[in-house]
């Protein structure tokens, strides 16, 4: 699209990610954020291979090795004991078969270094205090309203607002969301603090029923992310700022496994947070002709199988080579859906299932061994390739 400016609304991993994707295309691009600073909450996530192989395109690989973490293997332990019941290596072999690592962050090492590339970029323009409400377009571009009552415009508009979008409102209207009786806590505690070799440098699942417990390394270590997950009744707040109290996580794994007991009992400043997981059904479309979503706007997920960033990034890549590749926005769009409407909702059903099995788990048939909490052969997840698929 040559030098057409395009906006994007949100300056969260998507938002960044894709602004730094057009700029590097030639693209000029207007990033309207609606906090005032680039800040994430404390809270961790995986960055797949899928994902991890647009970040080094992008030219991001040196940054991300200084700040990630790298689990050792993905592995799943019996709520009490700790027997692992499954385990897949994050190994040389995995990262020649899939065409990069694994990696697991803090969200706010990734945004830093997703925001000093766009602040470097000459292409981009990042605006922050700015709360778009609603896009008006026609024929000649698209007119961006905020809440102030101030206007910005542009040829064309991504809406990388989150979860909770108002652009997305504004294209399909309430969205139905389903309570799926899912709680998530969230935490970190510092490794120091815990005993030596207590926490095994790997992505950690204790399973057992009706509920789970993640753990693993972020910050090259130096922190261990947790997030448990709960079926509880009574809490359908969607927010990841909403404080909880420690004493009735540690409640609700009280005979877990003594790691899982420790994380919650040294969780850092003694601070944890909840938010309910809402199901929502696939978007049929996201685009209008001059408005397209991107990321949790798009297609919000349950993070069953860590994918809710990653798919965000992968969007990215692939709605930047769409509209480099011709000056008409529709198009691009179009193009843009046709790649990611089929695999976005297939990961949306495929992480809902992988959390029922990981609450699945009973006694075999010995009284003794566990059986459920496994994973499914990634290769369709790992393995998709938007760079090659989108040169």
């Amino acid at each position: 699209m040559g030098t057409t400016e395009i906006a994007v609304i949100g300056g969260g991993i998507g938002g960044l990610t894709a602004a730094l994707a057009m700029a590097q295309r030639g693209i000029n691009v207007a990033v309207y954020e609606q906090a005032r600073g680039l800040a994430e909450i404390g809270a961790g996530l995986h960055v797949s291979p899928n994902g991890v192989k647009v970040l080094h395109a992008l030219g991001l690989e040196e940054d991300l090795a200084q700040v990630a973490g790298r689990p050792r293997s993905i592995v799943t332990r019996h709520f009490a004991t700790g027997v692992p019941n499954f385990e897949s290596a994050f190994d040389d072999v995995f990262d020649a078969r899939y065409g990069a690592p694994f990696l697991s962050l803090h969200r706010a090492d990734l945004l830093a270094i997703l925001a000093k590339a766009v602040t470097n970029e000459a292409r981009v323009q990042l605006t922050l205090g700015s709360r778009a409400v609603r896009v008006d377009e026609d024929r000649a571009g698209a007119s961006v309203v905020f809440e102030d009552g101030s206007r910005a415009s542009a040829a064309a508009v991504v809406a990388a607002d989150g979860v909770h979008s108002r652009l997305r409102a504004n294209m399909h209207g309430g969205i139905t969301t389903k309570f799926t009786g899912h709680v998530a806590y969230r935490g970190m505690a510092s490794t120091a603090e815990l005993p030596v070799g207590l926490v095994e440098p790997k992505f950690n699942i204790w399973v057992g029923p009706g509920r789970h417990f993640v753990a693993y390394p972020v910050r090259r270590g130096e922190l261990t992310n947790y997030v448990a997950l709960v079926e509880e009744e009574g809490w359908t707040e969607e927010s990841w700022t909403t404080k909880a109290d420690n004493s009735v996580l540690a409640a609700a794994f009280e005979g877990w496994h003594e790691t899982v007991r420790a994380l919650v009992s040294h969780t850092l400043r003694g601070q944890c947070y909840k938010w309910a997981l809402l199901g929502r059904d696939p978007l049929p479309f996201w685009s209008t002709e001059r408005v397209t979503l991107l990321g949790d706007a798009a297609h919000p997920m349950v993070p069953y199988l860590a994918q809710g960033a990653v798919m965000a990034i992968e969007d990215a890549w692939v709605l930047a080579a769409s509209l480099a590749s011709t000056p008409d926005a529709a198009t691009a769009f179009s193009t843009y859906e046709r790649a990611r409407l089929e695999r976005t909702a297939s990961i949306q059903t495929a992480a809902w299932e992988q959390g029922q099995l990981n609450h699945s788990v009973g006694r075999g048939d010995d009284g003794d061994h566990f059986q459920g909490g496994g994973f499914s052969d990634p290769s369709w997840i790992y393995g998709h390739d938007v760079v090659a698929a989108f040169p």
